[in-house]
């Protein structure tokens, strides 16, 4: 129920913000913007847009990171919105040597209006299974001297229900279906299928990175003989989203849904596991006979919070899952260290649920 009022809030935010947004015309009306980059009204030159759940311009910030890491300078905007439909701007600018960070909140009618500007040391990347996270550290004013600067949350388990159904080929004569649990093979041949739950949370993830439920400048964009077509159909919660393109479009949607369409056919052929294994990762809370306490799925400033938030609440207060790791010679790991374990079985139980380790190391 939860998962099907936030997607009813979506969509009627994405009305909200359509009704908001101005097309720019040859004589200059309307807001500015470059070529390709998301149209926000009141705010030039965006290059990202967080529309609560939703996504825009992703590439522009992984490039941003990546000139970081280069020591390339750079510069980067991001939107946000309040639940008001209020932008929320961050600005980056990157000089070579630190990170400039710059939050505008003067167009919040409803918040404090003021324009701050801290400066920073680095911008770390950090993916988990079900989010990714850009944070800025050394930030000498900030508690845990720490920002996040984006955070693209895909935890598929949050959905009521998410299935998809792919038709491919020159006449759309295949099919791969997760809902009916079939594939249609280009000969006529129907066969069961089943999609494991680690490949379905992949799929969901590159589906929120193409920021699939927002309208796609794709269809048929080529006229190319013997052109293999697509039509995708994802079935979110209530609702459905329906996508329609050819493999020889090349706008940058085109190429996405073309990669993600690719992806579902490669894992259909692959012959699926009866238990595929069990992996968690998260953070060290606590060590003791053999056992490591962690909360799974926090990005390293979420950590720093929580390992001071835990010490005056119980484990249920909170959302994220932690899990008892059995078998493991804690000397090697400390309080604090991000881990990756391949669970023997299953995990039994929840806050904390408990399970025995089959391969575990420290991640980066």
């Amino acid at each position: 129920m939860k998962s099907m009022i936030k997607l009813l809030y979506y969509f009627i935010l994405m009305l909200l913000l359509a009704s908001c947004n101005t097309q720019v015309t040859e004589n200059g009306n309307g807001e500015s913007r470059s070529p390709g980059k998301p149209n926000v009204k009141g705010v030039d030159d965006v290059d990202v847009l967080n529309t609560h759940g939703g996504i825009e311009g992703i590439e522009r910030m992984q490039r941003f990171y990546e000139d970081m890491k280069n020591g390339v300078q750079s510069d980067l905007r991001i939107v946000f919105y309040t639940i008001e439909g209020d932008p929320i701007v961050k600005d980056l600018k990157y000089d070579g040597e630190s990170l400039e960070v710059k939050n505008d909140s003067s167009r919040d009618a409803y918040g404090s209006g003021e324009i701050r500007t801290i400066r920073c040391g680095q911008l770390i990347e950090e993916v988990n299974p079900t989010n990714t996270s850009y944070i800025a550290t050394d930030c000498k004013d900030l508690p845990y001297e720490m920002d996040e600067i984006l955070k693209i949350e895909y935890n598929m388990s949050q959905q009521d229900l998410f299935e998809i159904e792919l038709k491919y080929g020159e006449n759309l004569e295949s099919e791969i279906n997760t809902k009916s649990g079939e594939i249609k093979k280009e000969n006529g041949k129907t066969e069961p299928f089943y999609m494991t739950e680690n490949v379905k949370q992949e799929l969901y993830k590159r589906l929120v990175f193409a920021n699939y439920l927002d309208e796609k400048e794709i269809g048929a964009r080529c006229d190319r003989p013997n052109a293999i077509e697509y039509n995708l159909k994802v079935y979110i919660n209530g609702a459905n989203k329906e996508i329609n393109w050819k493999d020889c479009d090349e706008s940058p949607d085109g190429v996405k849904f073309t990669k993600i369409a690719k992806y579902i056919i490669e894992e259909s052929e692959k012959i699926q596991p009866e238990k595929p294994e069990v992996i968690v990762q998260g953070y060290v809370l606590e060590r003791k006979n053999n056992t490591l306490l962690i909360v799974e799925e926090l990005n390293k400033l979420e950590y720093e919070w929580m390992k001071d938030e835990i010490k005056q609440m119980d484990m249920n207060s909170f959302i994220f899952d932690f899990t008892e790791l059995e078998g493991v010679s804690i000397e090697e790991f400390q309080l604090g260290d991000k881990i990756r374990a391949t669970i023997d079985g299953s995990i039994i139980g929840s806050k904390p649920g408990r399970a025995k380790v089959k391969e575990i190391k420290k991640m980066d």
